[in-house]
């Protein structure tokens, strides 16, 4: 098999909801060290993307902390795309270690599975952001929760 035959990506399979979570992203490597607080611009139960002031390296371990659930999260980065033609921000994408709903997202859609109810903190309402805020177009519309639609 070729190299272009693997180029194309795997559909998404979870739902993913748009909306900003605060969280802070810090390097576990110590080659590259960085940390930073940020909101995420969408989620589901394998990871999320986040607006960061900085690109991160494809495969760099981070761990995600103060969640408003207070849960905390080890994730890889999977990818990596500028805001925008001369943005100083990057859409960093953040594959979880161990998937769930680590956001507190209530309700959650169907197909993340069981409810978990996070007793440390109260659940997070969805809630999308401003169109202008990042370029929804990088995201297809497909396969995505969007609260108060019917």
């Amino acid at each position: 098999m070729s190299s272009t035959e693997n180029s194309t990506a795997a559909p998404t399979r979870v739902t993913r909801i748009r909306t900003q979570i605060p969280l802070r992203v810090t390097s576990m490597e110590a080659h590259a060290p960085f940390s930073e607080t940020a909101y995420t611009l969408v989620v589901n139960t394998m990871g999320c993307g986040v607006r960061l002031s900085r690109p991160l390296e494809p495969g760099l371990e981070v761990c995600l902390d103060e969640l408003p659930t207070g849960k905390i999260a080890m994730a890889r980065v999977a990818n990596c795309v500028p805001l925008g033609k001369g943005s100083a921000y990057w859409v960093v994408g953040l594959a979880l270690d161990a998937p769930g709903n680590i956001w507190g997202i209530h309700p959650a859609p169907s197909d993340w599975g069981p409810e978990t109810n996070a007793a440390a903190a109260p659940p997070v309402t969805a809630t999308p952001g401003k169109s202008e805020e990042w370029p929804y177009r990088r995201f297809s519309d497909r396969g995505e929760f969007h609260p108060g639609r019917r």
